[in-house]
């Protein structure tokens, strides 16, 4: 499985584990079977609850293995009992009508299950879609309105300022410098978050040089030190692509900043044959994964909704006090 990209190895040793359990299971069913003497009717029936529950569980390729293991087992049971000899040949056809029917049950249902799992990303699309827009909105009325705003105050105060007479007390002085130093960090602030929001680099320079620029302004505003090591990357991705590992890379270093606890994160960005690749991780607190999971907290559900919507996935590895490292991975097509 060297030459497999790391998505579909992992799908492969799912596969794998999925059809080895099942076979487990089927067989042990065959063992009670034998001991308690239970009849072949009973024992299909426990095969076809095996072979349902791994349909909606696993893949279709997992499902018929199981179903070729149930009719194996199923033939083993048949008479002359406890051989794999069938001498009946309506023991024959029931169990080839048990095959058959078991390929129909795990079609029909890894069919119900993909066109469920389709739905509910085709939802998650039209929100993501959506609040990129509202995003995209917000953010340009920060740059365009409220920042040019701020800016014209920002020189207005600078000219009275610099027009205060001499005599102007000490402490008056003072004020007036405070107000616009506070002004000018407002400003800066606000741009930043235009920016965050909607940024137009991503359009104009591509994933690489975004993300550069990004750790360097987000490490300046949070006092945090970001190495960021890009190799391998030559690509030009979609602009879907693109901006769901920038998301990402944003919610992951603001997760990082506020709860890690920690000022320094690292950041790669790489490829592969046929994988885009985003690593962040921090030597910070850490977190319990499964605690935060089930509070839907921290940005990590959306996230691992957004990888899911270019059929990429995203791993999570985070224990207490031992850091956070968040693994991006996406499929692409070999150049």
């Amino acid at each position: 499985m060297g030459h497999l990209n790391p998505i579909t190895r992992k799908k492969v040793v799912r596969a794998i584990v999925e059809s080895s359990i099942a076979i487990l299971i089927l067989v042990s069913i065959t063992i009670v079977s034998y001991r308690l003497r239970l009849n072949l009717i009973i024992a299909t029936l426990l095969c076809v609850v095996v072979i349902v529950l791994l349909s909606r569980a696993g893949d279709f390729v997992s499902s018929v293995v199981a179903s070729l293991a149930a009719a194996l087992c199923l033939a083993h049971l048949a008479p002359p009992a406890y051989s794999f000899r069938v001498d009946d040949p309506l023991d024959i056809v029931a169990i080839l009508a048990f095959l058959l029917i078991s390929f129909v049950i795990a079609h029909l249902v890894s069919n119900l299950r993909r066109t469920r799992e389709e739905a509910l990303s085709s939802v998650n699309r039209v929100l993501v879609d959506a609040e990129e827009r509202e995003r995209a909105r917000i953010g340009r009325e920060l740059h365009d309105d409220i920042g040019q705003r701020l800016a014209m105050l920002e020189i207005n105060v600078e000219q009275l300022r610099t027009g205060v007479p001499l005599q102007t007390s000490e402490d008056q002085v003072r004020r007036t410098e405070k107000l616009v130093d506070d002004l000018k960090e407002i400003s800066s602030d606000i741009q930043a978050l235009a920016h965050r929001l909607h940024s137009p680099k991503l359009e104009c320079l591509g994933l690489a040089k975004t993300v550069r620029s990004f750790c360097r302004e987000f490490g300046s505003q949070y006092k945090m030190e970001i190495e960021f090591k890009c190799r391998d990357f030559e690509r030009t991705l979609p602009f879907d692509v693109s901006l769901c590992l920038f998301r990402v890379l944003q919610e992951a270093l603001h997760n990082s900043a506020k709860h890690s606890g920690t000022r320094r994160s690292e950041v790669e960005l790489f490829e592969t044959q046929d994988t885009i690749n985003l690593i962040v991780r921090d030597s910070g607190q850490g977190f319990k994964l499964e605690m935060v999971m089930k509070n839907r907290g921290l940005g990590l559900v959306s996230m691992k909704e957004r990888i899911k919507l270019v059929k990429g996935e995203l791993s999570i590895d985070s224990q207490p006090n031992r850091g956070t490292t968040i693994h991006a991975t996406v499929p692409v097509s070999p150049n």
